[in-house]
């Protein structure tokens, strides 16, 4: 069974809230089953958010088929796997952030009531069309409360993201949000110690999904505390091609004036590279450099 990356750079644990992009279903379906697995053997109660067929019950879900996590059909039966439709989750919040994220509040609580050690959220590609900014902005509050949630309590959530059922708009705002959190086949990125790093091989296939990365990136480091500049760190990036370095480097072209690209910690072709493509004023190099 297939593995996830690690999307936290930070020797010492799992990040808490990860996204998992696929390019196929089968592909996703691979590593939730991985995620899942490892959760229900840790003891967790785990809550499943995803599409039900109308008129079939959670055991006919593919979760609790031959390619669900093993167990996960006695897990159903025990109540240690829940599984939640996206129409019941909708009924239950009134379709809202604040709502959904009450009523993921209301069910951890409920779990570590039930002397739960752990609590794991899992939920499948969403399907928002993401339209326009309001939409957007509910869907980074969504988010953005999940990460309250696993800051406060022993939770960890995992996001599925299927390139094939989603639309640009919704791919790009999703990889965004979850810049700090992101595992993409062959890379994933992360955030630690004030610095986010890209990590494993960024070639033309992910040249989007990384552009949309950097976006989330230099639109968190706008609301940091400790500066604008966005400090990212380049040891484990394991190669790069040109159009994902035009990428980086347009991003930091289009950034407001004041922010600035710090680099870290690069192999000599990465600065190379980024001189080939055109290095704008607004990325230097860090002063431990």
């Amino acid at each position: 069974m297939t593995s996830l990356r690690h999307a936290e750079p930070l020797v010492g644990g799992e990040t808490p809230h990860t996204l998992l992009v696929a390019d196929a279903v089968d592909h996703g379906r691979r590593g939730t089953a991985a995620w899942l697995d490892q959760q229900l053997a840790h003891g967790s109660k785990v809550y499943y958010k995803g599409w039900l067929a109308e008129g079939r019950r959670p055991d006919q879900h593919w979760l609790a088929g031959p390619a669900g996590p093993r167990g996960a059909r006695e897990a159903l039966a025990s109540g240690q796997l829940e599984f939640l439709d996206f129409p019941t989750v909708v009924a239950r919040s009134g379709g809202t952030a604040d709502g959904v994220i009450a009523l993921f509040r209301d069910e951890v609580e409920r779990a570590l009531d039930d002397r739960w050690p752990t609590v794991a959220l899992s939920q499948e590609s969403p399907g928002l069309p993401m339209a326009d900014a309001a939409q957007v902005g509910d869907y980074a509050a969504w988010e953005a409360g999940f990460d309250v949630l696993a800051a406060c309590w022993p939770v960890r959530v995992l996001c599925q993201l299927s390139v094939p059922h989603e639309n640009d708009t919704a791919l790009w705002e999703t990889v965004a949000v979850h810049h700090r959190d992101l595992v993409d086949g062959v890379w994933s990125a992360g955030v630690g110690a004030g610095r986010w790093q890209p990590r494993g091989d960024l070639d033309a296939h992910v040249a989007r999904r990384f552009g949309a990365a950097v976006h989330g990136a230099l639109r968190a480091a706008r609301v940091h505390d400790d500066g604008p500049d966005l400090h990212l760190d380049l040891s484990a990036v394991e190669f790069m091609d040109v159009a994902c370095a035009e990428i980086l480097m347009l991003a930091a072209r289009s950034a407001p004036a004041g922010q600035q690209v710090v680099l870290h910690d690069g192999q000599r072709f990465l600065r190379r590279l980024f001189d080939a493509v055109g290095r704008p004023a607004s990325v230097r190099e860090s002063e431990d450099a």
